[in-house]
């Protein structure tokens, strides 16, 4: 990948997929979140997490970028081929995905 797609931010958005791919609706919620949890785990050994850091001042600073971009990348491509396979504006899906986030 290029630089502007770090290795860590390809592979979080790998365990994002599996962490989503193990969700089983009609599945107990503690089988669910154990399945979630086992995916979730290698994100530690990827760096994908996040990294802390403290100054001499005692501030914390966190940064997980590599979570995040690859996150968004992925989002950004799966709202594109919706908008796509609908017919719609990006935004249209986008604002379909707000809803549902503030009806959850």
């Amino acid at each position: 990948m290029t630089e502007r797609f770090p290795e860590a931010g390809r592979l979080s958005a790998h365990v994002l997929l599996d962490a989503v791919s193990t969700y089983e609706h009609n599945a107990p919620e503690d089988l669910n979140a154990s399945a979630m949890n086992l995916a979730l785990r290698r994100l530690n050994e990827i760096d994908g997490v996040l990294k802390a850091t403290m100054s001499e001042e005692d501030t914390l600073s966190l940064d997980a970028s590599n979570l995040l971009g690859g996150a968004i990348v992925t989002l950004s491509w799966l709202i594109e081929q919706l908008a796509v396979a609908r017919g719609v504006e990006r935004l249209a899906v986008v604002a379909q995905v707000r809803e549902f986030l503030d009806a959850a």
